[in-house]
């Protein structure tokens, strides 16, 4: 029964090593990737616009949001207010995932220039 159970832990872990080397690949973007840029540019553009009060109501869905499926609406609203002011400080939470080198590569080839 273990030994089962290790093996299809092991195919697991080999079909999801296949399917990230997959998305790698193609170049395609994670849903947390995805929803990491939405936040990236949502805080960037607001409050690069003084727009303050668009981010407490912005604040305010996303806290009712998580809240409704077991978050602390206190605890975002800290999370959110900590992630702001490291925003206000010129940190993302996006990271580069390859050499600029590259980057420009695969934009030339994608005609991004």
């Amino acid at each position: 029964m273990a030994r089962d159970q290790a093996k299809r832990l092991e195919t697991q872990r080999v079909r999801q090593r296949e399917y990230r080397a997959r998305l790698k690949a193609e170049r395609r973007p994670s849903n947390e990737d995805l929803a990491r840029a939405l936040l990236d540019v949502t805080l960037t553009q607001h409050l690069k616009l003084g727009r303050y009060e668009d981010l407490f109501r912005i604040m305010d869905l996303v806290a009712k949001r998580l809240q409704d499926v077991g978050f602390s609406r206190k605890a975002t609203r800290a999370v959110w207010f900590d992630l702001q002011d490291r925003y206000d400080r010129g940190w993302s939470l996006l990271r580069q995932r390859i050499s600029l080198a590259e980057l420009h590569t695969l934009r030339r080839e994608d005609g991004d220039d």
